[in-house]
């Protein structure tokens, strides 16, 4: 785009650059929000939720199939587990003797107070990437939330009272090649998993995939090279 269309995209933008490029077809979304109400929709849709109770363990019965799981709270029984844990995904199928190549990817997410309508697409560069969530919030991923603050209040018009609310650090699972490791492992029966580092893009589509799969039995065409052989 030349910068007679950036301005139009970004009005408030106060230094329009010379060039950049638009990707329409992209999304965004507030990974906390959708996780809310993924979660939410599994409920309502007769899920049983269990929240902020640690998995200690897989465990398994003599013959090395799936019986359910330890937790905090005592053993929740089942013949099947989809491990979908993230970068702790590895260190629970360790003791099977399943070796789940992921490591973990730092991401800092922040979150600011800002006027409405003060970012209109997701705006990336060397700082931020950068979009508006709610009509006073924005969130940002960034390597410094002091950094990012200062970028947003000089990028944009009207953005000098701009407020750092919140900052989170998480730890992305990433697999060795970058795709996704979903589905059955062999020699673990009821074994499931499910780990991805594009989780919050792609959880609904794999959700439904993964479904068909464990409650079908029908294997899915889509996952065929995702699966943990192929490492």
């Amino acid at each position: 785009m030349d910068d007679a269309r950036v301005a139009a995209l970004e009005p408030a933008l106060q230094r329009v650059p010379e060039w950049a490029v638009w990707a329409p077809g992209d999304g965004a979304v507030d990974p906390v929000g959708v996780t809310g109400r993924l979660v939410e929709g599994a409920r309502d849709h007769g899920a049983q939720v269990l929240r902020d109770i640690p998995v200690s363990a897989v465990r398994c019965d003599g013959q090395g199939r799936v019986t359910g799981i330890e937790t905090a709270t005592g053993f929740l029984p089942g013949s099947t587990v989809v491990l979908a844990a993230g970068v702790a995904t590895a260190a629970l199928a360790a003791p099977l003797g399943v070796r789940v190549p992921v490591e973990p990817s730092p991401a800092t997410l922040c979150r600011f107070r800002a006027p409405a309508d003060l970012v209109r697409t997701v705006v990336s560069n060397d700082d931020f990437d950068l979009r508006q969530v709610a009509p006073d919030r924005l969130i940002a991923a960034a390597d410094s939330p002091e950094r990012a603050l200062a970028a947003v209040r000089s990028t944009f018009r009207d953005a000098a009272d701009v407020e750092l609310v919140g900052t989170s650090v998480g730890a992305r699972p990433m697999p060795a090649d970058g795709e996704p490791i979903v589905g059955p492992v062999a020699q673990v029966p009821g074994l499931y998993l499910a780990v991805l580092h594009s989780a919050v893009t792609l959880a609904a589509a794999v959700g439904r995939l993964v479904a068909q799969e464990v409650l079908d039995g029908v294997a899915a065409p889509l996952l065929a090279g995702c699966r943990l052989e192929r490492f």
